[in-house]
This record gives C-alpha cells, structure tokens and sequence, in this order.
C-alpha cells in the first residue's frame, strides 16, 4: 500500500491558478491532481521523473472521471503552466514530488534499510552456526535428539508436551520459556514463539531479561485496553527488530560506580551497553 501527503499547504494560489485555467471547481481540481499523484507513485522516479511517458499518456490517466465539459489534453498543459508539471528539455517531472510523496519515500528507505539488515544478521547467524558445526540435527530441551521435528526413532513430536518414560507429561519448552508464555499477552503460535526465544537467548538475553519485558508489555496492553487482534505475537515481539528491548526495566549500578559521575542505570540487555 502507497499513499500520499495532501495538507493544507495544497490550498493556495497555486492551486487557484490551476482550476481557473482549467475552469473547473477548487474540489476538481484537487482530485486531478491526487489522481496524477497517484498514478505517479508507479509510474514516476523519486526526483518525479515521469518514466516513459509523453502528454497524451498522462491525459490517458486523467481522463477518467474527467468531466464531459473538460479536454484532458488541455487539462494536462494547464498543469504543465501552472507548475504542476515541469517540462524539462522534453521530459516531464512531477513538480516537488519528493514533497508529495515524502512519507512513502522515507517508508521505502526504512523497508530498504531493514532487509538489508536483516540479511545481514541473517548471514551472521548463519556463518556463528557453521564455525560451531552446527546442521539440521539438533537437540531438544528434553535432551532428545531431533531431525526436522521427529525423534530418532522417527515419532513425530506431540506439539506442546513431550512424555517421558515415567508417564510424566512435561513441557518440551522448558520452565523459563513455560514461564514467559504464562505472562505474555497473546497465546498465539507457541512453536515459533519459542524458536524466537531461543534465538534471543543465544544472543546474550536472559530468561529474566525476556519475562520482564513480557510482564511491561502485558501492562502496558491492559492499561491501553488494546484490543487482541492489535497485540503482537510472541515471535514479532520477540523478532529481529529487538523491539522488546523498549520494555526492559533498567537495572540500578553499583553505589560505587554511581559515584564517580555515571549514568544512573542501563538497560539489562547487551545491546544497550556501549551506547547503541
């Protein structure tokens, strides 16, 4: 989804010059010209270079919906003289489209940015588990060896419990985790959940360090009355973008350390430290 930045600041003799050329209503004119941005929003480059495209394809665009009164030709060579449009050496540029478009742009950059660095992680948790030796075969909290979720004997595992030789049903999941899924807001896909979990701890947090954040979390839902649908779940709260991080409680430091001028407090998680 794209969308536009339309304010008050549209309002104005600009636009007052448009519709008197055109000779149409303010409104009209208005809607002309948040259906060129919005064609422009696939069609144009972010500086507003208009991609191969000429004047009668952009009259193609705006002619529907264009009143029977109105020539969309004419319509697009108003545009062109009252500014809207910047012809230049041949080609057409949206005028100040990097205005127009300016919160699609930064949320472009942002989407970019972060699957960059997500693939980054991504390659470095991938090189720490291949100098570690570690492969698809791996072990569960109960000690069992496991291969694509089935034990070595080729059963596949129960989804929330493990049984054990004694009849006993425990939690494949553990105590901590068990502990973290019991405060947190949204019961909503345990397994995935709970490979976020493992992967947060292997990054340096600690049980305590995720409950806490969990505990903050789930207050701060009820005292927001946040509906379910709008409370993430576990394996996005827990995700990559460490956004859980916001509701760790600082930890007070040492007397001793308070005294020679240092900041009063940091975050529990590693990530904190060192000023990130």
């Amino acid at each position: 989804m794209a969308w536009i930045s339309v304010d008050q600041k549209l309002i104005g003799g600009k636009l007052r010059s448009l519709y008197k050329a055109i000779g149409c209503s303010q409104n009209e004119a208005i809607g002309i010209l948040i259906t060129l941005w919005l064609w422009g929003i696939d069609n144009a480059e972010m500086d507003g270079l208009i991609v191969s495209a000429d004047r009668s394809d952009i009259a193609g665009v705006l002619q529907t919906g264009l009143s029977s009164s109105l020539d969309a030709e004419s319509v697009v060579e108003s545009l062109i003289d009252s500014g809207w449009i910047d012809d230049v050496e041949g080609q057409l540029y949206l005028h100040d489209w990097e205005d127009w478009r300016s919160y699609y742009n930064r949320y472009i950059k942002e989407k970019e940015s972060n699957a960059k660095r997500q693939s980054k992680y991504k390659a470095r948790k991938r090189m720490e588990r291949e100098e570690n030796g570690e492969s698809n075969v791996t072990s569960d909290v109960t000690g069992n060896v496991t291969e694509n979720g089935k034990d070595q004997g080729g059963q596949q595992e129960t989804p929330e419990n493990q049984e054990h030789s004694g009849g006993k049903q425990e939690s494949k999941y553990g105590p901590e985790f068990e502990e973290f899924w019991k405060i947190y807001p949204r019961k909503v896909d345990k397994g995935q959940a709970f490979k976020t979990y493992k992967s947060r701890i292997k990054d340096g947090f600690s049980p305590e360090d995720l409950k806490q954040a969990a505990e903050a979390y789930r207050r701060q839902c009820e005292r927001e009355h946040t509906e379910q649908k709008f409370i993430k779940h576990a394996k996005t709260f827990l995700g990559t973008n460490l956004s859980f991080t916001e509701y760790i409680p600082k930890k007070a430091e040492p007397e001793q350390q308070q005294t020679g001028g240092g900041t009063s407090g940091q975050y529990a998680n590693p990530f904190r430290r060192g000023g990130k």
